[in-house]
């Protein structure tokens, strides 16, 4: 089960969601979406093991999004999810 942290919608149609697993310790869970017509599109999934790092790295998506840059960065790399340790 997720609990809900932070949703960002930085614009675009492009929103970018950010949960803790319970259950599974501190797991974070960046996903950023993209709306279409009447769906929205699964960009992105990155998971951390830290809240504050889990949020900094939203935050930047939400910047570069507002910024116009796209997810061209988010969709070139391989599918799969991409786990972030802590700096601690």
């Amino acid at each position: 089960m997720m609990s809900p942290a932070m949703t960002l919608a930085p614009g675009n149609g492009y929103t970018i969601d950010v949960r803790q697993i319970n259950g599974l310790g501190s797991t974070w869970i960046v996903r950023t979406y993209r709306r279409r017509i009447i769906r929205k599109r699964l960009v992105s999934s990155d998971w951390f093991l830290d809240g504050e790092q889990a949020r900094r790295f939203a935050e930047d998506i939400a910047n570069d999004l507002r910024r116009g840059s796209g997810t061209g960065t988010l969709e070139k790399r391989g599918p799969g999810w991409t786990l972030h340790r802590s700096n601690r």
